[in-house]
């Protein structure tokens, strides 16, 4: 009797352990289809109403998320946060979390009461914040298995932006890391830093990865090659980024391009990315950052009232080519109106101030747009060779001169420092 006893209070006490480790709810078929469903597409609406529309779901509304687990917080790099793909399959949101270990998986079926929280957008991405996962969540299902979007950069267009893939799961293809963030840790888990690296494709086209400091793989090296990455699109502020999953989604062991670098002007700053210019001759005349249509260019003109003298210098900021194997410079110009021709330089010992400070070689064997008639048609540069400045500090540089008989306009535009 005394061992039956014994026997049957640990079993209460096992029992009773047992059923104090919480569980996702199970629930019926029947009790998900209670309620209205929304969709990501119709929440987004909601979330982005400037109407005196309320964003919040008022209690006994028995509204509903229903969806696939896209991103955990296992691997460390998410934190009290999981993204869902909703069960259309045509957008995604994130769950942030009062608390983290949530018991919800990635392939995870969840369902979401909405009824009390809001919608919201925050740099474009939607998501719903402090939740209570306990009371308004339950998995019904595990073992799914999303599959990526897969997107190319060059994909990336005024009519398709980046925010129409932000909080889903996309595998960016046809990339690699700047080779300043080539072969270095994901993120700094000794200075408790989250770190941004930066991939980019065969056009200079690129996107942040940003990794958390928690990361378990946070000490592991970027790859070195050309390939695929996958994650989960962000953003920050007008920053597109791409956070990982983990380390084994990063598929980069191919070769293929690798971009030194790019200047495209279609932020509309002249100097951002470390450009300068420097007016030797006459500084009225400028390089400034112009836009026609949905173009974006440097543009110079000697003619102020009537052509003038001038000499203006656009140069680039230093680069790195001493691991370079065969660079090329590519560029595409526009002119109009007869006058000098626009030159192209190459220094390896200019740091600032006047041209004339450091040495320069004059590039050749590369076309311009003809200024004479001149319609300001774009003609594309040509690969022009680089190899002969396989170094550090490499600064490439248009000069402008006019002269009071004649001024070009010349527009400038999509410069790359690439491997041929």
């Amino acid at each position: 009797m005394k061992k039956l006893f014994l026997s049957l209070i640990c079993l209460a006490v096992l029992v009773t352990a047992n059923s104090c480790k919480k569980k996702p709810d199970e629930p019926s078929v029947k009790k998900l289809s209670d309620g209205t469903i929304y969709t990501v597409s119709q929440l987004r609406s909601i979330a982005s109403c400037t109407n005196n529309c309320t964003k919040r779901f008022t209690a006994g509304s028995k509204a509903y998320l229903i969806g696939i687990v896209l991103a955990d917080e296992v691997s460390g790099n998410f934190y009290k946060e999981v993204y869902v793909r909703d069960r259309t399959g045509q957008g995604a949101i994130r769950l942030d979390f009062i608390s983290s270990k949530s018991g919800f998986f990635i392939g995870d079926s969840v369902r979401m009461m909405l009824d009390g929280y809001d919608v919201n957008l925050n740099s474009g991405m939607l998501e719903i914040d402090s939740i209570d996962y306990e009371k308004a969540m339950v998995k019904f299902g595990s073992g799914a298995n999303p599959q990526p979007i897969q997107l190319d950069l060059t994909q990336i267009t005024p009519s398709n932006p980046y925010t129409n893939y932000l909080c889903d799961l996309v595998t960016i293809n046809n990339v690699s890391f700047l080779p300043a963030d080539t072969a270095k840790m994901w993120s700094d888990a000794v200075g408790q830093m989250s770190l941004n690296r930066i991939i980019q494709n065969c056009t200079g086209n690129q996107v942040t990865v940003r990794t958390s400091n928690y990361a378990s793989f946070a000490s592991l090296k970027t790859p070195k090659g050309f390939g695929s990455i996958m994650g989960i699109a962000t953003a920050y502020g007008s920053t597109n980024q791409l956070v990982i999953r983990r380390t084994s989604e990063v598929n980069m062991n191919g070769t293929g391009c690798v971009v030194y670098h790019k200047k495209d002007w279609n932020d509309n700053s002249l100097t951002s990315g470390g450009w300068t210019q420097a007016s030797v001759t006459n500084p009225s005349v400028m390089w400034t950052a112009s836009t026609f249509g949905t173009d974006e260019f440097a543009k110079i003109s000697g003619y102020i009232s009537g052509n003038t003298n001038s000499e203006n210098w656009l140069i680039s900021p230093a680069l790195n080519l001493s691991s370079a194997v065969s660079p090329i410079l590519n560029f595409r110009t526009a002119a109009k109106f007869t006058g000098n021709t626009l030159e192209v330089y190459v220094s390896t010992n200019y740091s600032s101030g006047a041209p004339s400070s450091a040495t320069w070689t004059q590039l050749t064997g590369f076309a311009l747009s003809p200024n004479n008639p001149g319609t300001y048609a774009w003609t594309p540069s040509g690969n022009v060779s680089l190899n002969a400045f396989k170094t550090s500090n490499v600064r490439i540089a248009f000069k402008y001169s006019s002269t009071t008989s004649a001024s070009t306009t010349y527009e400038v535009d999509d410069v790359i420092v690439m491997e041929n």
